[in-house]
């Protein structure tokens, strides 16, 4: 959803795809989803990620089409990267980092089995996959790096989310970086997760190319980065 790149207006803290977030008197956030979706799915899973030690944001209540959570100070690795590009390298391994978290935890029951996640009989089918865990969404926090915008999360090939952080830093509009600077940050990022990302990629770029419109500069990019995998799998 990429909502904090929006500025606050009042109460508003920003707007994504299909949701709004707005800061309350007391300081929560609270994500209203724009079409009366429920956000209880979500709100559960947050609460199990918490049990098992991956940093989301702590639900504080909120029913329906509304969850309430605390709200998280502090940049996200996008906003990071273009105030500090030379901690490009940290910031890739970070992001490993959370992957490699998220490989040592089993998905809650309740998550969907995702339709084009399951693209190799040898993969793990019953990964939990985040399928938008790019540095847009992984606030830095006062007490570290917190992941957030659980939305789309389903069960799957773990090895698709790596591959869909990769291609979000290799073609995503995550600010205008250097190349230098997108390089240092994919390969940092690569060096900290499984080297088998690159059978993953066929998968993520369906998917990728299959969520929201994507124009055709980015439909080429998408494109050309899998035939670059392609030549070195």
């Amino acid at each position: 959803m990429g909502m904090r790149s929006v500025a606050c207006d009042h109460h508003l803290l920003a707007s994504g795809q299909d949701a709004d977030a707005f800061i309350r008197s007391d300081g929560l956030l609270v994500k209203r989803s724009r079409d009366g979706a429920s956000l209880e799915r979500e709100a559960e899973l947050l609460r199990y990620l918490r049990t098992h030690d991956i940093p989301v944001p702590r639900v504080a209540g909120g029913s329906g089409p509304e969850l309430v959570m605390e709200y998280v100070p502090g940049p996200t690795m996008a906003e990071e990267l273009d105030r500090r590009p030379w901690r490009a390298a940290a910031i890739g391994r970070d992001l490993a980092r959370l992957h490699r978290a998220l490989d040592a935890v089993s998905p809650p029951d309740q998550l969907p089995l995702h339709a084009n996640a399951n693209h190799n009989a040898n993969g793990n089918k019953n990964g939990l996959l985040h399928l938008d865990l790019h540095p847009g969404n992984v606030v830095l926090g006062p007490e570290g790096p917190v992941v957030v915008d659980w939305a789309n999360a389903a069960r799957g090939d773990r090895r698709i989310d790596a591959a869909l952080s990769w291609l979000a830093m290799m073609i995503g509009r995550l600010r205008p970086l250097g190349t230098a600077v997108r390089w240092t940050l994919v390969r940092s990022f690569l060096s900290g997760v499984d080297r088998a990302v690159l059978q993953a990629m066929p998968a993520a770029a369906e998917i990728r190319l299959a969520s929201h419109h994507r124009d055709q500069a980015e439909q080429d990019a998408v494109r050309r980065l899998l035939e670059r995998c392609r030549q070195h799998s």
